[in-house]
């Protein structure tokens, strides 16, 4: 688990047809292009703070269940590689994580190093051995306040995009329906558990 430079990121990124956009508010959200039909799904936390509002094609988990859905969507995909990029900027990822993250000595490791990537959106790239700790930082991401706390979780050479919001939502972008068909599975398994 490191943070990697961002130009040479982002090259790669979009040759696999990975969108940005920085909204006013200073959010980044990051899409796929329609080079091939995406496929998207939505799930919240059953105590979703506008779960009440939220449209019913929503799929309701227990909030316990976000963190595991982002790592199996992982595993069952086998995606070797995966980066998390900040919706807004570091600073306010680590002020909401610090205390939940702090079991881990890698990521103390990261937080203590981080001192000049806390006002980047550096890419923090996770392999497989460190696939766990990506499922604690989203849970840990999902107990945020604000939007800018989240994280988006992109896959290096798969078409598959990940966003994660404080409040317990979670979107993803699946490339094709080959895709889709796997992430799906994942998804229905969680929402039987809650």
């Amino acid at each position: 688990m490191e943070f990697i430079e961002q130009p040479l990121t982002w090259s790669r990124l979009r040759a696999q047809g990975v969108l940005s956009a920085e909204e006013p508010e200073g959010e980044l959200r990051i899409d796929l292009d329609d080079s091939t039909k995406v496929v998207t799904f939505d799930v919240a936390a059953i105590d979703h703070p506008d779960a009440s509002r939220l449209p019913a094609g929503i799929v309701r988990v227990e909030r316990a269940e976000i963190g595991p859905i982002v790592e199996g969507i992982v595993h069952k995909l086998k995606l070797p590689e995966v980066v998390a990029i900040p919706v807004g900027r570091w600073r306010s990822v680590f002020e909401a994580v610090a205390k939940p993250m702090s079991v881990h000595d890698q990521w103390r490791a990261i937080d203590a190093a981080a001192t000049v990537e806390l006002n980047t959106r550096d890419p923090l790239l996770f392999g497989p051995e460190h696939h766990h700790m990506l499922r604690d930082l989203v849970d840990a991401v999902v107990a945020g306040e604000r939007p800018d706390q989240g994280i988006t979780v992109v896959a290096i050479g798969v078409r598959v995009v990940v966003e994660v919001s404080p409040g317990g939502q979670l979107i993803v972008f699946a490339g094709d329906e080959h895709l889709a068909a796997p992430v799906r599975s994942v998804i229905e398994h969680h929402s039987k558990a809650s």
